[in-house]
């Protein structure tokens, strides 16, 4: 037996008096996984998965979703609970709270039929006490358990490009190796507890902030003459430039508001944000303020459209020509 965590890919975590260990030589037969929750990152991971040559058991609450990847060569399983029978490996891909708590916590959720020895990669943006929770449970079944929200999108993720950010005991981090690996380019590790969540939430406050200020960037450019491929251009060419920017150039170009990360799934994870920091006395009004604002978004009927909407709202609310429609007639 090898007493040192391995890093070349999952095998077989258990817990025993030095912690969790790895015993042998990889095996070569295909990786068994589980994807639960197929929105469109979920979706995404399965058939990257796939791609990487695992075996990939899948369940989602509706069904549409599992039936278009069972003809990809994905495996359905009748209930949450029941992907452990075919996956060592199980990875969570939700919307919220609400579903992490019902797709695990609830009936015939993951935690009722959890293996001792089963891993548990969790990836949604939740808030740190729901993932505490999980901790609870997972620590209570001898489930080794991973938090891992992620910094990207479906079409990074099925890149191989995205970027993890993992929390969780470092043993049985270590001992997951590269079925990590077999989904994003980059793995950090940033604590043994929650930290995971906590970091991502700061990370998409920053994404906040920054949407929202190139947001009044265009709005003050465009109202004073300047068109909008060349202000952006200048911003891009500029000390602000960033991947963020350019990523979104032509699409504001475009005027093109097809979401990957829509205005109400901004203002959640600001709410989470405002959650964390009351938690940690800490006072975040730039936060806060960018939340009030994509709340005020959705509300206009824009909350379906990517967050970037945060500047349709803005010209909505001075009364300008919309990019798009809102329920908020212009002036």
């Amino acid at each position: 037996m090898n007493n040192q965590p391995r890093s070349d890919r999952y095998c077989a975590v258990w817990l025993d008096s030095g912690g969790y260990r790895c015993q042998g030589s990889p095996k070569e037969d295909p990786l068994r996984v589980g994807v639960v929750g197929l929105g469109k990152m979920g979706t995404a991971l399965a058939r990257r998965l796939l791609t990487q040559g695992a075996e990939v058991t899948v369940w989602n609450r509706s069904p549409a979703a599992v039936e278009a990847l069972i003809a990809e060569g994905a495996r359905p399983a009748p209930t949450a609970a029941q992907v452990w029978d075919a996956a060592e490996v199980v990875f969570t891909f939700l919307a919220d709270d609400e579903a992490v708590r019902s797709v695990v916590l609830g009936k015939s959720g993951l935690a009722t039929r959890a293996p001792e020895h089963g891993l548990l990669v969790e990836m949604s943006t939740i808030s740190p006490a729901v993932s505490a929770e999980l901790a609870v449970e997972a620590q209570r079944s001898g489930l080794a358990y991973l938090r891992c929200p992620v910094s990207g999108n479906p079409g990074v993720l099925a890149a191989g490009n995205l970027t993890l950010i993992v929390s969780g005991d470092p043993l049985a981090f270590a001992a997951a190796g590269d079925v990590l690996g077999l989904v994003g380019a980059k793995v950090l590790y940033v604590g043994a507890a929650d930290q995971a969540r906590t970091m991502k939430l700061a990370v998409n406050s920053m994404l906040a902030a920054t949407a929202q200020a190139l947001a009044e960037a265009v709005l003050l450019c465009e109202a004073s003459g300047i068109d909008r491929a060349t202000l952006l251009e200048v911003i891009g060419s500029s000390a602000v430039g960033s991947p963020f920017v350019a990523y979104k150039r032509q699409s504001l170009i475009d005027r093109r508001y097809e979401a990957t990360f829509t205005t109400a799934m901004l203002a959640k994870d600001l709410r989470l944000v405002a959650e964390a920091a009351a938690n940690a006395g800490v006072e975040l009004p730039l936060a806060e303020l960018v939340g009030q604002l994509a709340e005020a978004a959705s509300a206009e009927g824009l909350a379906d459209l990517d967050f970037l909407a945060l500047l349709v709202h803005l010209q909505a609310l001075v009364g300008l020509p919309t990019d798009v429609p809102t329920t908020v007639p212009s002036r």
